[in-house]
């Protein structure tokens, strides 16, 4: 089970700073508040989920998940690779999660 902690919390790692780094490569738009925070947002989950811990579980669970919403919704109307990434990454770090969370 430590492998899942340990995937979901370099995934979160690697999406908060793809996050980020999109803001230096793009131009700035009301959405860039948004993957701003979530960028933030996901360096620290990541860093919290190394340490052992079930309520951080939670975060690493439910935050991926509203980013995949939107994610979802920004790929209606602006379809990009990055965005599908952000989909997929955020599919695997939310089962990891929930994996751990209802584990026996």
């Amino acid at each position: 089970m430590k492998t899942f902690r340990n995937l979901a919390a370099g995934l979160l790692l690697l999406t908060g700073t793809l996050h980020l780094g999109s803001l230096l490569f793009g131009k700035f738009e009301t959405t860039s508040i948004i993957t701003l925070i979530f960028g933030i947002a996901y360096l620290i989950i990541g860093f919290l989920l190394f340490r052992n811990g079930r309520g951080i579980l939670w975060f690493g669970a439910i935050v991926p998940l509203v980013g995949l919403l939107l994610a979802v919704l920004g790929m209606v109307m602006n379809p990009s690779l990055l965005g599908a990434i952000f989909i997929g990454i955020d599919i695997v770090i939310v089962a990891c999660c929930f994996i751990l969370i209802f584990r026996k």
